[in-house]
């Protein structure tokens, strides 16, 4: 418990000093762009290729973690879309509201979840993380684009081939599959590029956080509702004990039990926000519910890790 702790609060500092930046107006929202440009389409896949490319999968039990992670996130979506419409009229929200409700119970932070594997179980931690990124980032994207056309405001057409494009474009679907393939050769990397991952990985991982802090909206929690806490709900409680009871079931133990927890137990990710304002989504209920998980989580997570390791 103490070591989780140890690597919570170093981690959650970070996004707080990402706030703090953000708020003091000590750089302007241009520049936050800017940051966060580099530091998802450069920063982070270096990290993941670098890490896929020098891990030992051997050691990752892949098709195990996987249906640990998959499974949960498919019934926490198919209980929010059987049941929208008794959700909607219990909580009192719209279709682009529950389109965020959504968002928030299915994706994750991948910048927490890997800044937390790394900092619990270093190399082999790294590797379970960019598993979890092979498994959950389609698949969430997937169900996110699905939800939005349905039933948000704009609804705007989904079809294969955009879908398919914007898998392919999304730097952490192309820097995983690089990496896996690069580890799949069993080329192993000369120094110098081991080097320069390192340091890259390094940046990544503040970088991200930083990000993750300055997305958050403090003023959106005035009047949680409803919406909300569900949303929170089955994103840091059901979602990461669902994982940890099926990974157990499954024999997983150690740090193929312990990251896939960390990956479910994470807040949703910020980028729910900026997807939610150009897709009809409830843009404000989604700030509201990043914000709230993020705080949360820093509560939830150690408790998972009593329940399971």
């Amino acid at each position: 418990m103490l070591t989780v702790l140890e690597s919570l609060v170093p981690i959650f500092l970070v996004i707080s000093l990402g706030w703090a930046t953000k708020a003091s107006g000590f750089i302007t929202q241009e520049h936050w762009n800017g940051f966060e440009r580099v530091t998802y389409y450069i920063l982070i896949p270096a990290l993941l290729i670098t890490t896929l490319a020098m891990a030992d999968m051997k050691k990752v039990p892949i098709g195990t973690v996987g249906v640990a992670l998959v499974v949960p996130v498919v019934l926490i979506g198919a209980f929010l879309l059987v049941f929208r419409q008794a959700l909607q009229r219990l909580t009192g929200i719209n279709g682009p509201a529950f389109t965020s409700v959504f968002q928030g119970a299915v994706r994750w932070n991948s910048f927490v979840a890997i800044a937390l594997a790394s900092s619990l179980y270093g190399v082999d931690g790294l590797a379970v993380a960019a598993v979890a990124v092979a498994f959950l980032i389609p698949l969430v994207n997937i169900c996110s684009a699905y939800t939005l056309a349905m039933y948000g405001s704009l609804k705007k057409p989904l079809t294969p081939v955009s879908l398919l494009l914007n898998l392919i474009k999304n730097p952490f679907i192309w820097s995983t599959a690089v990496g896996i393939l690069i580890g799949m050769t069993g080329i192993h990397l000369p120094k110098t590029l081991a080097l320069f991952g390192d340091i890259t990985g390094r940046a990544a991982l503040a970088a991200g956080l930083l990000l993750v802090g300055s997305g958050l909206e403090l003023s959106k929690l005035k009047h949680p509702g409803a919406a909300l806490w569900l949303s929170t709900g089955l994103k840091l409680v059901v979602a990461p004990v669902l994982t940890g009871l099926i990974g157990q079931k499954l024999g997983l133990s150690g740090v193929t039990l312990a990251v896939p927890i960390v990956c479910m137990g994470v807040p949703t990710a910020a980028a729910s926000y900026i997807l939610a304002r150009q897709n009809g989504g409830d843009a404000p209920l989604m700030a509201s519910i990043v914000t709230a998980q993020t705080l949360v989580s820093a509560i939830t997570m150690p408790i998972m890790f009593l329940l399971f390791l």
